[in-house]
């Protein structure tokens, strides 16, 4: 999901996209990918492209691309059929000018621009009609920090009237910059500084803006106001359709610039002086409010005086304070208060905005994922409940070599989804190269390794998240999975977290209790990393990695409920990272029709049995494995998911259409790699460019890719990023 975001000059802007570097991470498929200025801009090259939050403000100086009207960025945006979120921290009319547009075309819009709600009526009319949900088809909207900042002033409005309470008024200081002169020059006790020099401190703060005069002739307040009172359904037209008292000296409106304001305001400091004390006669002390009444529609800015015990008396810095009256609320108003300017707390307003954006133009379909591509205990754990909450199931994919991986990894990141990479014994050792000795296990443990530093190295090119996993490791390679964990532990101790994700002990040709006690071993040995095991129960048959369980006694490849609550209940004593493979007739390998009868309905039994026996609350207590899958159909991958299987393993099927891709090219082909010089076009003509392994190697990661693709629909994985 792209994010533009319009004029970063200043402070909002510069604190936005820090906290942007922080909080983007955390959702996959998110990224930066416009940044402008009034002046210029930057932006990606393609939307495959994201920019670098790390060295932007570098990048944006270095770039020569002129600034982008609104009409330029509308342009661009319907070049992607991608969800955009345009965040404009201007306070740029034109712009606001454009929003009704962006909606139009499902462009969703966080802004504190106070402009876009609160100049004319019927700019506010087009951009809410325009606008989610009062436009089905249109782009959400989003405005927290256009009032009071990073205080939740819009969305508690909002709250109140989605749910039916009657707003009768709503009063307070709007203004952090007004809060704060008021606080310090009419202070609850003391005497206070002169007018003018409170004004010097906060502009010498940055509580002003680089003119005091517009803060000081009470239109910023008066906007916020104004979109408070239209929320609350007034009709009102604009700043000017309603008193609101300037506080700049008639004598100096016609100053020419700033400087020759703040120049010429002490010899006023009396006028101001003489408000001040007249309120003190009468024991109270003058602030600067806005307010709104409802029921005589009526909305005026401007100082008032107040008892020193009331809590807009009280306030503190430049702190703002909004009390909501309303008929639920009756004579104890609802307030909100805290700081309402800063770069850093309007920005956290933008962000939190840009946040509920991200969720809902997923539609709520956000999948919990770590800070990193590879997921580790906790991300693996909750990867999995969503899954089975959202009811998928993550492809694992059986890779033997780089070439592998980037076939999968493409297919994924096209179809924005998470993935499973698993290595099985035998591929590990042909990631090593199969003229490595491995008497002892060392080719495979070498491959795994190697396998799972390249995947970790090369993933995050691909934005998605991975599971890291190795599969099979029956009785008799055992020292493999030995020697993996050893360089999980040695890998926990210097990042903290395991190289692989998980690991897979199938000792189902075993007895029972042997193969429950020897995963309970190692779980107990991974629990220490927060490292997921997945142990087999029930033969799968089949041929995988020279184990053929073709020929077994139906009835193995049926998982017993008892067996399953046993595991569960021994397992999830140790730790709660692990997960059943159980069997329901699924065999390896695709083999003549007839021969392979499944019953996933099973699943469901194991589940209400788990539940039953030990009294838990989840409906779906194990996460359950479905192996064996070539050859199953979609019906049979629906049933099993349904039960909560959150893997399912993907190899057979992959194997062939990787041989497709190579088989198909040199078929086409043949004529151009039979010599290195000679083809059909001519006896000198060189075939460098037929017979290079990256062109045909090539042609097999797509075939491979498009049948991952094709696993990743049919499990429902697609799109859930």
């Amino acid at each position: 999901m792209p994010i533009a975001a319009e004029e970063c000059a200043g402070g909002v802007g510069r604190c936005f996209l820090q906290q942007c570097a922080k909080i983007l991470p955390q959702y996959m498929n998110v990224s930066v990918v416009l940044i402008a200025r009034s002046n210029r801009s930057l932006r990606v090259p393609t939307w495959n492209h994201v920019l670098s939050l790390e060295t932007w403000e570098q990048d944006l100086a270095a770039s020569n691309d002129p600034a982008l009207s609104p009409q330029d960025i509308y342009e661009w945006f319907r070049t992607t059929e991608n969800e955009i979120i345009l965040v404009d921290n201007t306070s740029n009319q034109d712009i606001a000018a454009f929003y009704p547009e962006f909606l139009k075309d499902r462009v969703t819009v966080v802004t504190p621009n106070k402009k876009a709600f609160s100049s004319e009526l019927r700019l506010w009319q087009s951009i809410v009609n325009n606008s989610y949900p009062r436009a089905p088809d249109g782009g959400f909207l989003y405005h927290e920090a256009s009032v009071g900042a990073g205080l939740p002033i819009i969305s508690t409005l909002k709250d109140l009237l989605e749910t039916g309470d009657e707003v009768q008024k709503i009063e307070g200081v709007f203004s952090g910059t007004m809060s704060f002169l008021f606080n310090n020059f009419a202070p609850i006790e003391g005497k206070g500084g002169k007018w003018s020099e409170e004004v010097t401190k906060a502009k010498d703060a940055g509580y002003t803006e680089p003119d005091p005069r517009d803060d000081l002739n009470g239109v910023d307040v008066a906007r916020k106001l104004v979109i408070l009172a239209r929320m609350v359904g007034l009709q009102v037209e604009s700043t000017s359709a309603f008193p609101v008292q300037s506080l700049i000296p008639q004598e100096l409106e016609s100053c020419t610039s700033g400087e020759e304001f703040m120049e010429r305001l002490p010899a006023f400091d009396g006028e101001m002086e003489k408000v001040k004390s007249e309120a003190a006669d009468r024991g109270k002390v003058v602030r600067f409010v806005g307010s709104i009444d409802v029921a005589r529609k009526a909305v005026e800015v401007g100082v008032q005086e107040f008892d020193k015990g009331h809590a807009i008396a009280g306030l503190k810095g430049s702190d703002n304070i909004i009390s909501f009256h309303t008929k639920r609320y009756g004579a104890n108003p609802l307030i909100v208060q805290g700081a309402g300017a800063g770069g850093e707390v309007t920005a956290m307003g933008v962000s939190a905005d840009m946040i509920k954006a991200i969720k809902d133009v997923h539609g709520w379909m956000i999948v919990p994922v770590g800070s990193g591509p590879v997921q580790v205990g906790d991300d693996v754990i909750n990867l999995f409940k969503y899954a089975q909450e959202h009811k998928f199931a993550i492809p694992a994919i059986n890779v033997t070599s780089s070439s592998t991986v980037v076939a999968s990894l493409e297919a994924a990141r096209d179809k924005k989804a998470p993935l499973i990479l698993q290595m099985s014994q035998g591929g590990a050792a042909y990631f090593a190269g199969k003229g490595v000795a491995n008497d002892k296990q060392q080719a495979s443990i070498a491959g795994a390794v190697a396998g799972a530093h390249y995947i970790r190295s090369v993933a995050a090119s691909y934005d998605i998240p991975v599971v890291l996993h190795t599969d099979h490791c029956a009785k008799k390679l055992l020292p493999w999975l030995d020697g993996m964990m050893d360089a999980d532990e040695a890998y926990y101790k210097e990042h903290g977290e395991p190289l692989f994700s998980s690991h897979m002990i199938d000792l189902s040709e075993e007895e029972v209790d042997f193969n429950i006690q020897t995963t309970a071993k190692y779980l107990k040995r991974a629990a220490p990393m927060k490292q997921w095991l997945e142990m087999e129960i029930g033969i799968t048959g089949g041929e995988e990695d020279g184990v053929n369980n073709e020929d077994v006694d139906n009835n193995s490849l049926y998982t017993q409920p008892e067996d399953i609550y046993n595991i569960h209940k021994t397992l999830s004593a140790i730790s709660p990272y692990f997960s059943i493979a159980a069997g329901f007739g699924n065999v390896h390998g695709v083999y003549k029709p007839g021969n392979v009868k499944l019953h996933p309905e099973l699943l469901g039994k194991h589940q209400a049995y788990v539940k039953e026996q030990g009294g838990l609350k989840e409906d779906k207590p194990v996460f359950l494995v479905f192996h064996g899958g070539s050859g199953s159909s979609k019906s049979e991958y629906s049933t099993a998911i349904s039960h909560g299987v959150v893997k399912v393993n993907l190899d057979t099927d992959l194997q062939y259409a990787y041989l497709t891709g190579i088989r198909d090219y040199v078929l086409k082909k043949k004529d151009y790699i039979m010599s290195q010089v000679g083809n059909p076009e001519g006896e000198d003509k060189p075939n460098k460019k037929y017979f290079d392994p990256r062109v045909w190697v090539r042609e097999g990661e797509k075939t491979m890719s498009a049948r991952v693709q094709e696993g990743l629909v049919d499990f429902n994985t697609a799109g859930q990023l």
